[in-house]
């Protein structure tokens, strides 16, 4: 089973982020019961009431998986108390074109890398462009691409995200994504149904 339980939310005044949420997906599978993003601090009562709703609460979820790191993706991770968060090792650069800069390692403590994830109902696949490590998680005739299309409109319209690491990177995860021909969770803009 796969439940939108938030369709995220960005908000901008010309190139400024006023306000940035991700969604929020719930995926339960034989074996695990995963949430992938668990946005912005302030929709922690958005997702317990929506989990609520599916007779589930946050101890009931195994596994987060973060699509990125940036803070409107994460800012629930903690709300998940039982779950192993996972990320790709690839969030972790903080470098420059054409080099790879790793974070310090105390960063990287309480994310275990995406690649020792098993599920055998779930595939996760590398769409980077928006940082260096995104991710997608396909589940059945859904993929949950976090800001790799973060709006209905990057998809329709064939565009990269505004804020990236690597334009030609972009391109190529969308183009990836859409090859999949699969019903597609945004970032923040709900489902793209295909």
């Amino acid at each position: 089973m796969i439940k939108l339980l938030y369709p995220g939310e960005l908000v901008r005044e010309g190139d400024v982020i006023k306000k940035a949420s991700s969604s929020v997906t719930l995926i339960t599978t034989k074996e695990n019961n995963i949430i992938v993003d668990t946005s912005s601090p302030d929709k922690r009562e958005v997702i317990i009431e929506e989990l609520k709703k599916l007779n589930l609460e946050p101890k009931d979820i195994d596994v987060v998986i973060n699509t990125h790191l940036h803070h409107d993706h994460i800012g629930n991770n903690d709300l998940f108390e039982n779950a192993k968060i996972y990320a790709s090792q690839n969030e972790f650069i903080v470098g420059c074109k054409g080099c790879k800069l790793y974070a310090e390692e105390e960063e990287i403590e309480g994310f275990i890398p995406i690649e020792k994830f098993e599920d055998d109902e779930i595939t996760i696949i590398k769409t980077p462009g928006h940082t260096y490590g995104s991710i997608s998680v396909i589940y059945g005739d859904y993929v949950v691409v976090g800001d790799a299309i973060p709006l209905k409109d990057n998809y329709y319209k064939n565009i990269p995200p505004r804020v990236r690491v690597d334009e030609r990177a972009c391109l190529g995860s969308l183009k990836r994504i859409k090859m999949l021909k699969k019903n597609i969770i945004t970032g923040h803009d709900g489902i793209i149904y295909i």
